[in-house]
This record gives C-alpha cells, structure tokens and sequence, in this order.
C-alpha cells in the first residue's frame, strides 16, 4: 500500500461516527420532522454526553445547526455530506447483494463499514458497474452466470497475477 494513502485516510473529515450523526439527523428530521439530542444518542445507543460532544464537533465544522437552542438541523454541507453517505451505502449494498449475492443483511453492513470512504468517482463508476451487471444484456447475463458457477481457487503464487507473497484464497 502506498506510504501515503493511510494519511489521507486519517484527514478524512467524514469518520464512520460523523457519518452516522449526519444520517441520523437526516432520518430523524425525515421520520419524526425534527431532532433532537436525546432521539440521536438513543438512535445511535451512545450517551447523552457523549452524543453532546459530537454535535458539538459537528457545529463547529459547520455540518450542524441548532434550531430553538433545541432542535437539530443538517446545513447545507452537512445535507451534502449525508446525502453522499447514503448513496454510497445503496450503491455499495447493491453491489454487495444485488450483484454478489450476499445476504442483505452482511452487504448492509459491509456497505456501512466503507460508505463514508468512497470517492465520488468510485461511487459513479461503481454505480455504472452496478447496473451493467443487473442488466438483461446476453453477454452481462452469461457473465453473471459465469460468476455464480465459478469456484474459488488459487493457481500457486507464482501463477498468480493479484496474490505478491500471500495467498488471498488461503485468507480466512
């Protein structure tokens, strides 16, 4: 991996949490039409106190306003941060059992591990691949039956164009 890449994933302003808190609000103020602190650390099962320090993280970088002294509401930035965050989790359940076939529950929560993560580019492109694979195409719907029949197996390292020293098939 490059030397570089875990810096940009650490400057990453959207965590997994951030990511959360936004969406939350989102479907609090979409569910209920508002939001407030005690619906947000129930809805996430943290505290109080520690859903307070969050929002209050959230205010200063500007994703979160407080309405009434009372009542949670995303800004502009935080309604695009949100927004991009739910589509990467379709996009990515969708792959994961739409097209992979794995069992929704485990592609929702694989989708939601990585969905803060995934650049706008990654999530087109993705999306783009998403409904190639879910089309009637003939040559799309031999693949797909390509890919259901086909088994996992490993050709030895030194046949092997993905695996460097470690076998990936091996890994559990």
């Amino acid at each position: 991996m490059n030397n570089d890449v875990w810096k940009e994933f650490a400057a990453h302003e959207i965590s997994h949490s951030v990511a959360h808190y936004l969406t939350t609000i989102l479907d609090l103020r979409r569910s209920k039409g508002y939001a407030i602190l005690k619906d947000v650390s129930e809805a996430l099962r943290v505290t109080k106190g520690s859903a307070s320090v969050q929002l209050k993280n959230l205010k200063e970088k500007g994703f979160v306003e407080e309405i009434d002294r009372h009542h949670l509401k995303l800004t502009e930035a935080g309604m695009r941060e949100a927004s991009k965050v739910i589509y990467n989790r379709r996009v990515i359940s969708e792959l994961l059992h739409g097209v992979l076939g794995l069992d929704p529950a485990q592609a929702e929560s694989d989708a939601c591990k990585v969905e803060h993560l995934f650049s706008h580019d990654a999530s087109h492109r993705l999306l783009a691949f998403v409904q190639l694979m879910k089309s009637d195409d003939p040559a799309v719907v031999a693949f797909r039956k390509c890919l259901e029949e086909h088994e996992l197996s490993c050709p030895g390292l030194e046949k092997c164009n993905l695996c460097d020293d470690v076998c990936l098939v091996d890994i559990d």
